[in-house]
């Protein structure tokens, strides 16, 4: 009976023992979870100033990427103070009325021509010329120079003195006036400058210019194309460059009746290199 009592007794302070013990962990995780939501509360807020740290280095990447475009486009805006005006010869109608062959002049001749066919291609004569000087407009822009055109169209109808003149009002560094040449014997080949004559009645005076203008393009053409080098051929008959102002130079960039430079002409490459040409020898005139 005793030994019950006694048992009895040891399992009620056990029981009330676990009790306590249950009740005091309890107590110790609420307390020690206290903190930590204290923690979570002060870090939360660096989240947002990190945030705003990362835009900002966005948005200083993104200008540093967008300036350069702008240093480009003032580079591309520059000039070098020479304009060119540049005179695709012939156009798609000629026109066969008469006009003076120079101010004053009694002697008249046809206000302008059809030009020459290629023998092998068919290519008009007013094309190629056109191909040609939209090539070297775009050289000499790109290399600073202003540029004015006499015709971009195939479809105007302007005489050689009314060419002129465009060169003339503008008050040109260089008249460049681009054509092509044609033989009754189709093995002559080769390319060739046109200048007026020491003693041209009409314009005289511009003769030393004009025949080194005529120099620098033919040594410059025949250089960067191969093209067999002719002359510079002096000359009053030339109404286009009688009624002329400026310096003035005609270029005969080859024999159309000729079926190697007929081939040659018409091919993008071959143009390339007659435009980069006639640019190199403008750089030269001018720059000498």
């Amino acid at each position: 009976m005793k030994k019950w009592i006694c048992r009895s007794f040891s399992v009620l302070f056990l029981v009330l023992l676990t009790g306590c013990g249950s009740s005091v962990s309890e107590e110790v995780e609420v307390s020690a979870a206290k903190p930590v939501e204290m923690e979570m509360s002060v870090e939360a807020p660096v989240e947002p100033s990190t945030e705003s740290e990362k835009v900002q280095e966005e948005e200083e990447e993104i200008l540093e990427q967008t300036a350069p475009p702008e240093v480009e486009l003032e580079e591309e805006s520059a000039t070098n103070g020479y304009l060119v005006v540049i005179d695709a010869g012939h156009q798609q109608k000629g026109n066969s009325e008469k006009e003076p062959i120079g101010p004053g002049a009694a002697q008249t001749k046809a206000k302008v021509t059809g030009g020459t066919t290629g023998r092998t291609t068919g290519l008009k004569e007013y094309e190629l010329n056109l191909q040609v000087a939209l090539k070297l407009e775009k050289i000499l822009q790109e290399r600073g120079y202003e540029v004015l055109m006499v015709r971009t169209v195939h479809e105007v109808n302007m005489s050689n003195s009314e060419r002129a003149a465009v060169a003339n009002e503008a008050d040109a560094d260089v008249f460049i006036r681009i054509h092509a040449n044609g033989s009754d014997n189709s093995s002559v080949n080769g390319a060739m400058t046109i200048c007026q004559t020491r003693s041209n009645p009409y314009n005289g005076e511009l003769y030393e210019q004009s025949r080194a203008l005529s120099d620098c393009v033919l040594e410059a053409f025949v250089e960067k194309t191969g093209a067999k080098k002719q002359r510079v051929w002096e000359t009053d008959t030339m109404s286009g460059i009688n009624w002329a102002n400026v310096p003035t130079t005609i270029v005969e960039m080859g024999y159309m009746t000729n079926p190697t430079e007929d081939q040659n002409m018409a091919s993008e490459e071959y143009q390339d290199l007659m435009a980069e040409g006639m640019a190199d020898g403008i750089d030269r005139f001018l720059q000498r």
